[in-house]
Formats: C-alpha cells, structure tokens, sequence
C-alpha cells in the first residue's frame, strides 16, 4: 500500500477523533425539569422544611458554553406553608451532565394553612417595663388571654389582641396588647408587640378608721388618735405605648376632725413619683392651710422571696404610719 495513502488515512482518523472529543464537551440538552426541581429544594433552609415542590415554572435557561444560567418561578410547601419566590441556578456541564454550582432563593410570598399556636402568641405578650416600674402591675400573677384577632393567612400576616389582668383589695389593672404576627418562611411565625394600652382603678368607696400610731416626731396627729373616713367616687389611670398618661378623678373624702367637718375631693399622692411610682392605689387628703395638714391612704404591696402580700395603711406628713380597717 502507498505510504502517502496510509498517512492521509492516519491524518482522517486523528481530525474525526479530535472532532469527538470536541464535540463530548458541549452540552447535549438543556437542563431537565427534573434536575432543576431537585437542585432548587437541596438548599438548606428549604431541605430543612420540605414536603414536595406545588409548582416550578423556568422562565429562562440561557446556555453559553458549557454554563447555564436557570432562573425559574417555584412554590413549594414546607409542611405549615406555601412558600413562592424565584430561583436562580447557575450550572456547568462537566462529564457529560449538567452540575449545579450554586443557587439562591428569592422569597415573593407566602400562604400559610394554619395561624399561629396561641400559646406562641400569649407568650409574645411580655412585661413592659414601663407598666412595672410605675403602677406595680405585675406584682401579682397575670394570666395572658386572647381577645380577638385579625388573620390574613393568604399573605401570612396577622394581628393579635392579648389582655393582662391583675386584681388585688379592689385595685384592678389591665394591659391590652396588639401583637403584629408575620409568617417567616425560614424560622416560621415572628411576633413584635406594636401597640399596647393600660389602665388601673382602685376601688376606694367604703368608710374606714384610721389609728394613728405613737411617733416622736410626728407634727399632726396625737398618740393613738382615731379618724373615721368615707370616701365615694373612684380615681383611674390610664397609659400607652406612647406614654400618654391621663387621670380619672371623681373621688370625694368626708370625715371630721378636732370638730371640724370636712368634703374634700382626692388626688393621687406625688409622694413616690422620684421612684418612677405613681398609681391610683396612693390617694392624697389635703385638708388645711398648713403642709402638714395631709395624709395618704396607701394599699402597700410588699414582696418577699417567697410571696406578695398587700395591705391598706395610711401615712402623715411626717411619714407615720397608722392603722386602717374598713368599717363598711
């Protein structure tokens, strides 16, 4: 055989195998919906909460190269959700597959099958400092409770409406919460209190003796010295998140001393305001022309390691103490 024959034959078969080997590392197909729709939910936070894919639909899967770039509409479920947004998949074609090299999620929207656990929304309902520095409300146990609520699950929003009580020798307060929920469709259902009001009443009507006590240094009120007092009427507060602070007063004292009579009407005591402490529980009786004309009625709240325990008492110029019973 020619020699010059069997290299052109050579020369043929080395062009048609290089032309293979060429042609082997170009893509073949674009990247299946199959592929796609397993690569879109191995990403973590999806793959942590996942039960099946409601929807894939690719809007574009432009190839150049041996890249591919999928950018596709997807809704899945995670179990409490559907969870809708854009994924965007960058592949490369490597030994004859396509790979996927990184992908991201874009969240659009969400519907939610089920609002939140009510317990998750009452436990949202935390003290405000304000309300504890100031009116003592928490000083008893307060048991959160719904009130209303406001759901939009199609778009996995809500608003929750939460009371906290406390009631204690005719002190009643209450805090009234609205708690904004919104679906995460990573860490679930959050919450954030945007809103909240308060108000207390102390119950005052009745006629109560005081006896005051034995004090050197008191200015006013004579050893052992006996006032019966009736009081009508009722005092209230109320406050809110943008500590707008009003008072309610319609609170009258009657009673008699050295012969003189005395209707008078009844203010909170500033007695405890460089505390940060004022409350309806703390009434003022101003009922002369001297400073030391005065005293308070007080219901005391005294905490202990063990417990709170409570008690009316009523308090001098000087910052004596005397004893209060209720007579009726």
């Amino acid at each position: 055989m020619n020699s010059k024959i069997i290299k052109v034959g050579i020369i043929a078969i080395l062009i048609m195998s290089m032309a293979a080997c060429t042609n082997s590392t170009k893509p073949t197909a674009k990247v299946a919906i199959e592929q796609i729709q397993q690569d879109a939910v191995a990403m973590d936070f999806i793959k942590a909460k996942f039960e099946n894919v409601v929807s894939l639909k690719v809007n574009t899967q432009p190839i150049q190269g041996n890249q591919a770039l999928v950018v596709a509409d997807m809704t899945y479920d995670n179990g409490d959700a559907l969870v809708s947004g854009e994924v965007v998949i960058n592949y490369e074609w490597n030994k004859k597959e396509w790979k996927a090299v990184n992908a991201q999620f874009s969240y659009k929207s969400v519907k939610v099958k089920n609002e939140a656990k009510e317990k998750d929304v009452l436990d949202a309902a935390v003290e405000i400092e304000t309300i504890n520095t100031r009116y003592q409300a928490n000083a008893y146990s307060q048991s959160a409770v719904l009130i209303s609520k406001e759901l939009d699950l199609d778009n996995g929003i809500a608003n929750y409406f939460v009371s906290k009580k406390s009631s204690e020798d005719g002190w009643n307060a209450e805090t009234t919460y609205k708690i904004s929920a919104k679906y995460d469709y990573v860490k679930g259902w959050e919450f954030r209190i945007v809103d909240w009001s308060y108000w207390e009443t102390m119950d005052w009507t009745g006629t109560w003796q005081i006896v005051w006590g034995n004090e050197a240094n008191e200015t006013q009120y004579t050893p052992k010295e006996e006032m019966i007092v009736t009081i009508t009427g009722e005092i209230g507060i109320t406050n809110n998140m943008a500590d707008v602070e009003n008072e309610k007063r319609t609170i009258n004292v009657s009673f008699k001393r050295d012969k003189s009579p005395y209707e008078i009407p009844v203010t909170i005591s500033n007695d405890y305001k460089k505390d940060k402490l004022y409350s309806t529980r703390f009434i003022n009786v101003k009922y002369g022309n001297q400073a030391n004309d005065m005293f308070n009625l007080e219901l005391r709240f005294e905490e202990s390691s063990s417990n709170t325990t409570s008690k009316i008492v009523a308090k001098s110029f000087d910052g004596n103490f005397g004893v209060v019973t209720k007579i009726k």
